[in-house]
């Protein structure tokens, strides 16, 4: 794959684990998904992690980085916390605003902050 992502040179290629949410991916009653079979665990992500380390665009996301580090919102404006290992949908931005809004939010602003989340984005033009 080493050699695809060479070829593509993406400014940045996230690599998430995948993780499983309860009532999202799991292959319950009334899920679209099954991501069960897709799952890894920490050792065999890491080792992944290691065979592609020479990518300078490799961004790494385990599970436990990912879960709450992002904001999720729902069709109706109500982020979603991830943090209980479901998606629960809190109040709805156009009821409560921004700010109350995202004290449902599971969000953990240090793991964001952490993970790269404010970054530069903008990569130079070819001229």
């Amino acid at each position: 794959m080493n050699d695809q992502i060479a070829a593509l040179d993406p400014f940045r290629w996230k690599v998430f684990q995948v993780l499983l949410l309860e009532g999202e991916n799991m292959g319950g009653e009334g899920e679209l998904r099954d991501a069960r079979n897709l799952c890894i665990d920490r050792a065999q992500f890491e080792a992944f992690i290691d065979r592609h380390s020479d990518r300078p665009q490799l961004i790494p996301e385990p599970n436990d980085v990912m879960q709450n580090s992002y904001l999720l919102l729902d069709e109706e404006l109500r982020f979603l916390d991830c943090s209980g290992g479901g998606k629960v949908p809190g109040r709805s931005i156009l009821e409560v605003g921004v700010d109350v809004a995202l004290m449902d939010a599971g969000f953990d602003q240090n793991m964001f902050n952490e993970r790269g989340g404010i970054f530069e984005w903008r990569r130079p033009r070819d001229e």
